[in-house]
């Protein structure tokens, strides 16, 4: 039974977090979305937050149809789970409320995509 509110779309993008270690030290991450949604995202990852923990994320779209504008998505959430390190699954899921910037003009990542 799907228990997702909303549609993910397979996205490969650069994505940029920071988070708050267990010990309190801030921690930068790189890695690349697996999956993005108007809730959420799947970071693959080698640095990894624990579950619970809240992050900043950058996600970085590229440009889509004739224009030659990228997006930015920032966003700020929870992390819900965390993929062991080492595997295929070496990344975390975050629910996230993402805010977009766009270099040319509005862009907004809702429940029809992006707009």
């Amino acid at each position: 039974m799907e228990l997702r509110k909303s549609r993910r779309y397979h996205l490969t993008a650069p994505a940029f977090c920071w988070f708050k270690r267990s010990d309190g030290t801030l921690q930068e991450a790189q890695g690349t979305t697996r999956d993005i949604s108007d809730r959420g995202v799947f970071v693959v990852a080698e640095l990894l937050p624990f579950p619970g923990a809240h992050v900043e994320l950058d996600v970085y779209l590229p440009s889509a149809g004739l224009t030659p504008r990228s997006v930015q998505l920032h966003g700020e959430g929870i992390v819900l789970r965390v993929g062991e390190v080492g595997t295929s699954q070496s990344g975390f899921a975050a629910e996230v409320l993402f805010q977009t910037e766009s270099y040319d003009a509005a862009t907004v990542l809702g429940p029809k995509g992006i707009q």
